[in-house]
């Protein structure tokens, strides 16, 4: 069954508020899975760069070491001349001889920041007869600074892309509240259309009843007082006759229409007939006068009392006229 909103009310909240927050909810779910996967990349290369980086200090050591070592000079003097710009500020390196048991270094460099022993990678190395530990030991920001980096662009970047895309949603809600808004009007609008609509029917219907009831009373008083009824227009054409013609004058209105009245009249009478005319346009007064009507088939012309009434228009001037014929004794001439 469909549901209709009352007409006039208004809608309290925006509609489909419940998408916005599906999509704020989905934008975070998916930028802190996304941030998490990104930093976990981002610190599985930091630690394969690591990798390299003990990889390429041990090589170096291994490469120019064999220099050194027939010198007298100790191995501490040399090797960081060895290392050179190979160790990066966030490693720290420790090497132990392993001849002989101590736990004295030959040769220790602290790097800056905090250091992560769990992190700490060691190779065995022999350059020339001397048998080493390399240990290298990175910092906490050697390889979670680049996880942090990449974890806070993504933030960012998912932040932006969600609060864009809930903004969107807003607006476009925004617009659907307006439209409901616009439709509520729109329904109350036309339901005060059809009930003025429905009352002008109701009024019509009554004028229309009212307007056949007289009309209907019209034609009986017409029929009842035997008069001849018509209408002329302002040259005195018959454009309505009563359907008396046909008893009076042996004519059938539909015969008679579009005749000229004064074509009826007889010669004796139609020049007080025109007169009349002009009279009742002048004086705005029904005018009186009595004549003899043509009877069709008939030589003895019908003896009427004719009054006649100008109709006219504030706009258009005179309209014609209105007459009423009702059979009277002889006229005089």
């Amino acid at each position: 069954m469909e549901s209709r909103s009352v007409p006039g009310a208004r809608p309290l909240l925006w509609p489909a508020l419940w998408i916005p927050l599906v999509i704020l909810v989905a934008g975070l779910i998916t930028t802190a899975l996304t941030a998490n996967l990104k930093a976990d990349h981002a610190r599985e290369l930091a630690d394969a760069r690591y990798r390299a980086q003990h990889q390429a200090i041990v090589n170096q050591l291994l490469a120019n070491a064999p220099t050194y070592l027939d010198s007298d000079t100790p191995p501490a003097s040399w090797l960081p001349v060895i290392l050179g710009d190979t160790l990066p500020d966030e490693l720290g390196l420790r090497i132990d001889t392993l001849q002989r048991h101590s736990k004295i270094p030959i040769l220790q460099l602290q790097a800056e920041g905090h250091l992560d022993p769990t992190l700490a990678l060691r190779t065995e190395i022999q350059p020339g007869n001397h048998h080493w530990m390399l240990t290298t030991v990175p910092t906490s920001a050697l390889l979670g600074k680049a996880a942090d980096q990449v974890r806070a662009r993504t933030w960012m970047v998912g932040l932006a892309l969600t609060l864009a895309a809930v903004g969107l949603a807003l607006l476009l809600c925004r617009r659907l509240h307006g439209q409901q808004r616009r439709i509520l009007e729109l329904e109350r609008r036309e339901l005060g259309a059809d009930q003025q609509i429905n009352n002008l029917q109701v009024e019509k219907s009554i004028l229309r009843r009212a307007l056949n009831d007289s009309e209907e009373r019209s034609r009986d008083l017409v029929t009842l007082s035997g008069a001849l009824i018509a209408e002329l227009d302002e040259h005195g054409v018959i454009g309505f006759i009563s359907a008396q013609s046909a008893t009076l004058l042996e004519q059938a209105p539909a015969d008679l229409a579009g005749q000229p009245f004064p074509d009826l009249v007889t010669p004796p009478f139609r020049d007080n007939f025109q007169r009349t005319l002009e009279a009742a346009r002048h004086d705005n007064q029904a005018q009186r006068i009595d004549l003899h009507l043509r009877v069709r088939n008939r030589d003895a012309p019908l003896p009427v009392s004719v009054r006649i009434k100008a109709l006219k228009d504030p706009v258009h001037g005179l309209m014609g006229y209105r007459l009423s014929a009702s059979p009277a004794g002889p006229a005089g001439d």
